[in-house]
């Protein structure tokens, strides 16, 4: 799986709106944004999204993220 950023308006507003998705594979050709487009508006309850810019997340599989948590 990989996850991704992904930043998109709508037709009718042009605020920007950003949403993780996971996928297989990867973003490699219009068709899969256009997928993750038409999932996204379903999943947003919108009719149609449009997809701006993307992130992918880094994975580092060799050494397990660790975090520290500060106290105040």
């Amino acid at each position: 799986m990989s996850r991704y950023c992904i930043w998109f308006v709508t037709p009718d507003d042009t605020v920007m709106r950003r949403a993780e998705v996971a996928i297989n594979g990867s973003i490699h050709c219009h068709q899969v944004l256009e997928e993750i487009e038409a999932q996204l508006a379903v999943d947003c309850g919108l009719s149609q999204v449009m997809i701006v810019d993307w992130k992918r997340f880094e994975q580092f599989e060799e050494q397990p993220a660790q975090f520290a948590r500060a106290v105040a």
